[in-house]
């Protein structure tokens, strides 16, 4: 079955876990562009895909990324909790890569200062590098 996602518009996002976080938290930047937006689709990247962020911080293992969820609030006080690897669609753990549809959402506004990724194992592990995602919305 083909994948009948179309893309009309796109963000990168990345969450940076500062060096020294204690935090198991960390909230989404304001997203200016993206707010009261109908987002469409979301996908999270691991360092198979891209090793350094756009920032120059180096990018959450594969590995890790079982052990981090995230939250999503939408406007209305709804929201929606989902392991960060629910938003994957490339597998390139094993000896080939595996491309998948695109997580959709149903065109959800997404209160992005009140969504957040929970790491649920060593905060360490995820310090001084960036979750990296790619928003998908509708203007």
């Amino acid at each position: 079955m083909a994948n009948n996602f179309k893309i009309e518009n796109a963000e990168y996002v990345e969450v940076y876990i500062p060096l020294g976080n204690t935090r198991q938290t960390y909230y989404f930047p304001d997203l200016p562009n993206l707010r009261n937006r109908a987002i469409t689709g979301i996908e999270v990247y691991s360092a198979l895909e891209q090793a350094t962020a756009n920032s120059g911080y180096a990018v959450q293992a594969d590995t890790d990324l079982p052990n981090a969820s995230v939250t999503l609030y939408f406007s209305g006080g709804e929201f929606i909790v989902c392991p960060i690897r629910a938003f994957k669609r490339i597998d390139n753990g094993s000896n080939h890569a595996f491309f998948g549809d695109i997580p959709n959402l149903a065109g959800q506004n997404i209160v992005w200062t009140k969504s957040y990724v929970s790491m649920n194992a060593n905060v360490a592990n995820f310090a001084n590098k960036s979750f990296l995602f790619n928003v998908y919305y509708i203007r």
